[in-house]
């Protein structure tokens, strides 16, 4: 079964997320909009291609909506892709990447 991991700066996108979404709308809703994101995940490292491509971001990325936001990832072994930020849709997306990734 294919899965995911998550990059550290994902990994503090999600804890953004969640407290966000808990301020605003509630920990149920927080807890259904983070398992959302959490199937799509694992959709796209069953199928990484279903993603855009994204070159101008670095090479082999790819990115997929997610209700407010967008998942940025590539495939980083067989049956596995690394989940590099999971961003806003209104966000300077370009401006977020560095070359950790």
């Amino acid at each position: 079964m294919a899965s995911y991991r998550l990059s550290r700066l994902a990994e503090a996108d999600l804890r953004e997320i969640s407290a966000a979404t808990i301020t605003n709308w509630g920990s149920i809703q927080a807890r259904a909009y983070l398992e959302s994101l959490d199937k799509t995940m694992l959709a796209l490292a069953d199928n990484p291609n279903l993603g855009r491509e994204r070159a101008e971001i670095y090479g082999g990325a790819r990115s997929f909506p997610c209700g407010k936001h967008i998942i940025f990832y590539r495939t980083a072994a067989k049956d596995i892709i690394e989940i590099a930020r999971v961003l806003h849709q209104r966000m300077d997306v370009l401006g977020q990447f560095n070359d950790e990734f």
